[in-house]
């Protein structure tokens, strides 16, 4: 039996709960003063000698038929709780505390002695369950550890499984990938040696484009030469005629203006341009011819002939008289006209109102300057 203070007090607990539940149980159970009495401590363990009886002998914990129930902790009486408080001179009532009862058995069989023989047996059985627990549990370890070890296996060869197929999928896709990327590479070769091929025939083209440009330029400035100088012969064969033609009436004129020597010869209208200036202005002239020195007069009109707006001297100050394929492409479009070059390099551009007065003018200047036309 066991002694210790521990296993005492627990005890006293059981007593005490089994007690208030039995007396809850019974509503006719009455509270009572609280006995000192009651708390006293358990009585002096048994003899020694009494844990050498059999385990048929000794009597069984009688709290295990309460066990199964479901003890209510402080379980104390509603009634007593709902009384008002009691003045300070009565005592507090106490629940009873009855022990519980312990049913034994009417027929207890006697303790009887084991014999050394049924010890010896009984401790061999022991032994033998105790072994076969032994043994028992070994098989089970065994089996958890092969199953555990199975188990382990299992799972090695579907991580094995696994990687082989991450690593096929792995080598499906780098292939797949190198495969992309070498027709990638093919495509852009392609691209590119189609590029170089049309690059080459754009070239090849550009090339017979610029020479059938080139013998076509070529062509065309050799027709345009013999335009020019077809047209150069013309103009020539025209200039040689007009000057031809100058030359007559410039003779005829020159009969006419001088075997009359009639004033009204020496004046007239003209239109001139000085040198550095780019209007033009439309001058009366007059001529004046002497043996010192010969000049052309230019006034504003034929009323004003006081003070000239001009002054060209002529005797032996002129260099030529210049028609416009002489060097004056300008006055091509301007009829009648012709140029009056300086000595000193002043040139006057003049035209006349017709042909007549043009070669008059010419007649005039030519014999004052004293050149030959």
């Amino acid at each position: 039996m066991n002694t210790h203070p521990a296993h005492n007090r627990k005890g006293s607990f059981l007593t005490q709960l089994f007690a208030l539940r039995r007396r809850n149980q019974n509503p006719h159970v009455e509270p009572y003063i609280h006995d000192p009495a009651a708390d006293a401590p358990p009585p002096p363990p048994p003899p020694k000698d009494y844990n050498r009886a059999s385990a048929s002998t000794r009597r069984p914990f009688l709290g295990n038929e309460y066990i199964s129930e479901k003890p209510l902790l402080f379980d104390v009486d509603l009634d007593v709780l709902a009384r008002p408080p009691q003045p300070a001179s009565q005592p507090i009532p106490f629940v009873q505390q009855i022990p519980p009862r312990i049913p034994v058995k009417a027929h207890s069989p006697p303790t009887i002695p084991l014999t050394p023989e049924e010890k010896a047996r009984r401790r061999l059985a022991a032994q033998r369950q105790s072994q076969l627990e032994k043994e028992a549990m070994l098989r089970e370890e065994h089996e958890r550890q092969e199953t555990k070890r199975r188990e382990k296996l299992e799972q090695e060869r579907l991580e094995r499984e696994e990687e082989q197929e991450r690593k096929a999928v792995l080598q499906e896709e780098l292939r797949a990938a190198a495969l992309r990327k070498a027709r990638l590479e093919r495509e852009e070769r392609e691209r590119e040696e189609q590029r170089s091929q049309e690059l080459r025939e754009r070239k090849q083209l550009e090339k017979e484009r610029r020479l059938q440009y080139t013998k076509e330029m070529e062509q065309w400035r050799a027709e345009q030469m013999l335009r020019v100088e077809s047209q150069c012969s013309e103009k020539e064969e025209e200039r040689r005629r007009s000057a031809e033609g100058r030359r007559m009436r410039i003779a005829r004129m020159n009969d006419e203006v001088f075997s009359a020597s009639r004033a009204d010869k020496m004046v007239g209208w003209v239109t001139v341009q000085p040198p550095n200036m780019l209007a033009w202005k439309r001058r009366y002239f007059t001529f004046e011819m002497g043996h010192a020195e010969s000049k052309m007069l230019l006034y504003g009109n034929e009323r004003e002939v006081v003070t000239p707006l001009d002054v060209l001297p002529l005797d032996g100050r002129i260099d030529s008289l210049a028609e416009w394929y002489e060097g004056f492409e300008e006055l091509e479009a301007i009829p009648h006209s012709f140029a009056l070059r300086f000595v000193d390099g002043v040139e006057w551009r003049m035209f006349a109102d017709s042909a007549a007065e043009k070669d008059r003018l010419l007649v005039l200047l030519s014999e004052a300057a004293g050149i030959i036309l």
